[in-house]
Formats: C-alpha cells, structure tokens, sequence
C-alpha cells in the first residue's frame, strides 16, 4: 500500500496474507462438511494437512513447467495459436501488486474510472446495518437470512475473467439448497454433501484425466454438436477470443 515501491513487495504480502485468510476460510468450511458428514473434527483436519502437504510441491511444479514452457503466450511475445495459455491469475495478481504497490491506492482512487470504488468500504459497513433494520421492520419477509458477506465476497471472483460457472453453481444450489432441503429434506440430509464432495473429487480427477488423455499424448478433437461454439478451441460460448 505504500505507492512508488516495487510491486513484488505487495505482491508478496498479498499471496501471503491472502493465502492464509483463504486457507481458514477452506478449513472451516471442511470442517463444517465433516460435521454434518459424522467425520470427527480430527480426521477432517490430518485430510487436510496430507492434501495440503501433496498439494503445494505438485502445484509448484505445475506452475513452474507452465512458466517455463508457455511463457512466450505468457508475455505475450507469441500468439498462441490455440488461445488456451492467457495466464490470467498470475496477470490479475501482477495487475494488483502493481496498481497497490507502484501506483498506489491515493493515485488509483483519483481516477474517475476506479474512484467509485471508495464507496465500496461504505456500502459493506451499511448493509448489514439496513438488513437488520429490514428484518426488524418486516420480520416476515425473512430478511434475515440475507448474508452480505457472502454476496459481496463472492462478487470479487469477476475481475475479468470467463464467468460461465456460476449459473451452474446457481440452478445446482436452487435445485439442492432450495427444492431439496424443503421438499426432500430426508434425501439432503443423507446425500447432500456427499455427493457435494463426490462432485469435487470427481472434478479433479476428471481435470487430470483429460489432461493426461487428451492432451498430453495424442490430440484428441472434441465432438462437435450444437451445445459448443464451433469456433472456439474450448468449444465454449464463454471462451475469450
């Protein structure tokens, strides 16, 4: 936050802090699935010690064989033909460090594109304040159940990039959260986080797989139908061009 300095100096204190912000948020949301799974708080917490310790050597690893192999597209020297490699997490995380670090928050509020921004830190001290006041004055209207952290926080996960996945997190969390919890409740009780982290594991070990068998041996063209964009190497409506 001190403007003039190097960015990396931001940059740092930002990875650091952020990471271990996000990591508690992590840990107690595991621990929230693992009670309501009969999973004793212990064993939640060695699971997520072990994935923590497998995790950080082999995304190391990951983002170094990325930097190291792609970062002609990465830099921007090199068009990548597919227009897979944007690097847009390390650039948002650059953007940052140098808009805080270099520049400086004093000099980016000024400008008129970002200077309403400032009234951000208003609007997330008044709006817990006007939903107790709503509740209080329409106590029917179940304004209590309104979490302004939860709708603001989620709001930082658009800074620009493709955003096609939280319509799927919408209707699957109305279809679970909502129909299920009030029309199956005995169903959500015994499947709902299961199969919650079901879907998880299965993401990931369905990323590793597709990587591994379609990508990095023989390429392997995806079908072509009329719920992808043809166009697009993603065969994605939401793929940047």
């Amino acid at each position: 936050m001190a403007p003039g300095t190097h960015p990396v100096g931001s940059l740092v204190y930002r990875v650091v802090a952020g990471q271990c912000w996000y990591r508690a948020q992590s840990i107690l949301l595991d621990q929230k699935i693992g009670h309501y799974m009969k999973v004793s708080p212990r064993a939640t917490f060695l699971s997520q010690l072990w994935g923590n310790l497998i995790g950080v050597p082999i995304n190391y690893a990951v983002i170094r064989w990325v930097i190291d192999t792609k970062r002609p597209y990465l830099k921007g020297t090199e068009k990548d033909p597919l227009g897979q490699w944007s690097g847009q997490a390390p650039q948002s995380y650059l953007n940052q460090g140098i808009q805080y670090g270099t520049v400086g928050p004093t000099r980016l509020f000024q400008d008129t594109i970002y200077g309403p921004l400032r009234w951000g830190f208003l609007l997330g001290v008044a709006a817990p304040v006007l939903i107790y006041f709503l509740h209080k004055r329409f106590p029917r209207a179940k304004f209590h159940l309104w979490h302004s952290t939860i709708f603001f926080s989620s709001m930082e996960n658009f800074y620009g990039n493709v955003s096609t996945g939280p319509l799927s997190s919408i209707i699957g969390g109305f279809v679970c959260m909502y129909y299920f919890f009030r029309y199956k409740h005995s169903t959500w009780v015994k499947y709902n986080y299961l199969i919650g982290a079901a879907a998880d594991t299965g993401l990931s070990l369905a990323i590793l797989a597709i990587f591994i068998i379609f990508g990095s041996a023989k390429i392997i063209q995806m079908p072509e139908w009329w719920g992808n964009d043809q166009e697009s190497v993603e065969k994605c409506y939401g793929s940047p061009e």
